[in-house]
């Protein structure tokens, strides 16, 4: 059966306004699964994503609504879910969430406020 998780995206300066070619990106990720491994020394996340919601150049604006669907099956109610958000503008990548949104288990809901943090570009 699909469910929903909706929310709301913010960033703390509002006045802040995206580019025409931008694109957001919220993953619901099975932390659960998530793996972090070493390479070179460094160690990288990669994520077991559930569910990818992609919004094109239609909102310009904080703060940003979605409404994203998962397929109930893929939940278990022993695991750990969380939201991240990456905003990507001219192939960089301009805010991402810097910590865990947790959603749907453990007495986390469907319902989210999601802050976001500008990526400085030098």
């Amino acid at each position: 059966m699909v469910r929903h998780i909706e929310g709301t995206i913010d960033y703390e300066k509002r006045n802040e306004v995206l580019n025409d070619n931008h694109k957001i990106l919220i993953y619901l990720d099975d932390m659960t699964l998530t793996e972090i491994a070493a390479q070179d020394g460094s160690y990288i996340r990669k994520f077991h994503t559930i569910s990818k919601l992609i919004l094109e150049n239609q909102i310009r604006t904080f703060p940003i609504t979605f409404d994203m669907e998962y397929d109930e099956k893929d939940i278990e109610k022993t695991s750990n879910y969380s939201l991240r958000v990456r905003i990507v503008a001219d192939g960089k990548t301009r805010f991402i969430t810097s910590s865990s949104v947790p959603v749907l288990t453990k007495g986390h809901g469907d319902m989210v406020d999601i802050m976001v943090e500008k990526i400085d570009l030098m």
